[in-house]
């Protein structure tokens, strides 16, 4: 096999950064992903979480969630709604992590109201009226976003 030519090493050296380059525009897609999707919950949190517990998208439907977002009137406090990037970061994490109403269903707007935190709470006769602020009751580590930890007296 004859040695490649200047021209033909050039060539292969060109198509061989192409290939790296598009490899390495992948890798930082797949990252920005990742970091968007921080963003955008970080971004709710520190919107939300400064005045109360900042709650699972989960434990509400996305409706509850767009109506709120819009609300000045946040369960009876005036609020300055979220507009522009910060509404759409913390969109961005509350749509796809929340979840559908069934057809018909009413929309909920207290936590209690909500079939999901019911789903998530099976069995559990709440001592209180549900209130965000109840939540660090039983779950102790809420302040880190953790829900999932049980205070002793309600573990099994």
């Amino acid at each position: 096999m004859a040695p490649l030519g200047k021209r033909q090493r050039r060539f292969w050296l060109f198509g061989l950064i192409v290939l790296l380059v598009g490899w390495m525009g992948s890798l930082t897609q797949a990252q920005q992903g990742l970091t968007q999707a921080q963003l955008e919950q970080a971004q709710y949190v520190r919107n939300c979480g400064t005045c109360h517990v900042a709650l699972p998208a989960q434990v509400l439907p996305t409706e509850t969630w767009r109506r709120l977002l819009q609300d000045p009137g946040h369960y009876g406090q005036q609020i300055q709604p979220l507009t522009g990037v910060a509404l759409q970061l913390a969109w961005g994490y509350l749509r796809p992590n929340s979840r559908p109403l069934r057809q018909g269903e009413p929309v909920p707007y207290r936590l209690a109201e909500s079939r999901y935190f019911r789903a998530l709470h099976p069995q559990v006769d709440f001592p209180n009226p549900v209130r965000v602020s109840g939540c660090v009751d039983c779950h102790p580590k809420v302040d880190a976003g953790d829900f999932a930890s049980l205070s002793p007296e309600w573990q099994s």
